[in-house]
């Protein structure tokens, strides 16, 4: 294979397969949810959207298709009718780049996922790329298990938010935590979501649910945003089936209409969609576009 200095881009044939893949994929799974069709699915986009929440993707849902084409499946992404999307590490190119292709595509990316030991270590590469992309958010979606089975470890990635966040904020950014499953199971009769809370400063760390997590914990998602409401500004908006796994939204079991009407999220501003292991990127990502769109209201 011969080297092209010329461009990184992806060619316009491919661009125009992976948004022809996707525009595809939308319609037979607006089909599969009794959308009123073509028609009816273009009306829909043509509705005014709300000022405050706007549909949003976790990109760690298409990670395949990231890696092998990231232009192209921003493309395809906002050809869905999603507003804003959620990073989860670069995909190997500049975030420059990136900026540059999801402002041509009309996108928004008002927070990213970032990795837990890098910014423990040193957040200011993070905190620059963060600032580059447009974040408002930068968020820890995860710590190694080897790192989190006390406590005290708990304690210690409290003060990593703290620290991250207090050093975010000089750039106008906020630090975020996103949960598992495992933060709902107690140590000690604690449960580390809880201590993380408590133990971080609400003025810099805000908290990013994930709503199938937490049903899959076996809590109940509207209690848990009552926790403290004003710091779930962030949401996964992840829906449940009947077996405890993943599914795209609006095919579950979460009454999610219910939910983003509720006080308990009276504060959230930004709803990413997200599967973690989806057979069909494309299709998951267009049936929950679709789920969203109408829980959003």
């Amino acid at each position: 294979m011969t080297k092209n200095n010329t461009t990184t881009a992806p060619s316009l044939r491919r661009r125009e397969l992976f948004a022809g893949v996707a525009s595809t994929t939308t319609l037979t799974a607006l089909a599969a949810l009794g959308s009123p069709g073509l028609a009816g699915a273009s009306a829909h986009q043509e509705k005014p959207r709300g000022t405050e929440r706007k549909t949003g993707i976790q990109l760690y849902t298409l990670r395949g298709a990231m890696g092998q084409d990231a232009q192209a499946t921003l493309t395809a992404l906002a050809g869905m009718g999603y507003a804003n999307v959620e990073f989860a590490g670069h995909a190997g190119h500049d975030p420059k780049v990136l900026r540059g292709w999801i402002d041509d595509l009309g996108l928004v990316a008002p927070a990213g996922h970032v990795d837990p030991n890098e910014v423990r270590l040193d957040p200011g590469p993070a905190i620059e790329a963060a600032v580059t992309l447009g974040h408002e958010y930068i968020v820890i979606a995860w710590i190694p298990e080897e790192q989190r089975r006390t406590l005290d470890d708990y304690r210690r990635w409290a003060d990593v938010l703290n620290r991250t966040g207090e050093a975010a904020s000089t750039a106008g950014i906020r630090m975020a935590y996103h949960n598992h499953d495992f933060e709902f199971v107690k140590l000690d009769g604690m449960m580390p979501q809880q201590l993380l809370m408590t133990e971080t400063d609400p003025g810099l760390v805000d908290f990013e649910l994930d709503y199938y997590w937490v049903a899959k914990a076996g809590l109940d998602i509207a209690e848990v945003l009552n926790w403290a409401p004003e710091r779930f500004t962030l949401a996964h908006i992840k829906d449940i089936n009947a077996a405890g796994e993943i599914a795209d939204v609006g095919t579950g079991l979460i009454d999610f209409s219910g939910l983003l009407a509720s006080e308990g999220t009276a504060h959230l501003r930004y709803p990413f969609v997200e599967h973690d292991h989806p057979k069909d990127e494309f299709r998951s990502a267009a049936i929950s576009h679709y789920g969203l769109t109408k829980a959003l209201g």
